[in-house]
């Protein structure tokens, strides 16, 4: 009897030094695996973040010109000489700030709308081998806006050939995010530039134009 229940004794440290083995092994491999996707996955992250904010920044500011429409005249105002030169652009500083007010709210409306958005990543991807990229189970990915966006209506001149200079109207936007998955976060800094408005102007280019933003 002492032989049989020493035999039992024997079996099941047996097995719990196997079960021990098998668990710190998988904790082991586990730990490897995060090790190798890790870096991959934050990348993944923030690229999924950066596309994500500027298809919902497109989508906002397409949205708030199809309600107030503009164009390059709601914005700046050529001013001429009796020979029809061009002597300043003076800005429409309050169609300006009345858009820009506008930009900023629908924008941030949409940001916080969008928050805790899911994103799948599949683990074949996260590894970086391209050969199983878009492979394997898929994993989460919870974007979060963070803090309010920045808005700012920007204006500049860039050459446009021989005695021809191109005047821009563009929004600016400046907006934090961060991208969440199990175990890892990313954060980044996205800056989205949306063409308002622009014009070619023709002829003497004065040394100096009334100019907002920039």
């Amino acid at each position: 009897m002492k032989r049989i229940a020493y035999e039992e004794k024997r079996k099941s440290i047996k097995m719990l030094l196997i079960m021990t083995a098998v668990f710190i092994t998988a904790i082991i491999l586990l730990i490897q695996v995060d090790r190798l996707i890790r870096p991959t996955m934050k990348t993944i992250c923030k690229e999924e973040c950066k596309a994500l904010t500027s298809k919902i920044l497109s989508s906002s500011i397409q949205k708030t010109l199809s309600e107030t429409p503009c164009d390059y005249n709601d914005f700046a105002e050529l001013v001429r000489d009796e020979n029809g030169n061009i002597t300043a652009v003076e800005t429409l500083t309050g169609n300006v700030n009345r858009l820009q007010a506008n930009l900023l709210k629908d924008i941030n409306n949409s940001l916080e709308e969008s928050k805790d958005t899911e994103i799948s990543v599949s683990l074949g991807t996260a590894s970086g081998v391209w050969i199983f990229a878009g492979k394997g189970p898929s994993v989460p990915m919870r974007f979060l806006p963070i803090g309010n966006a920045e808005v700012e209506l920007v204006s500049c001149f860039e050459s446009a050939g021989i005695n021809q200079t191109c005047h821009k109207i563009f929004v600016e936007i400046n907006v934090h995010v961060a991208g969440a998955v199990p175990f890892c976060k990313t954060e980044a800094d996205i800056k989205y530039e949306y063409l308002l408005a622009e014009t070619v102007l023709i002829g003497n280019v004065p040394n100096g134009y009334a100019v907002f933003g920039k």
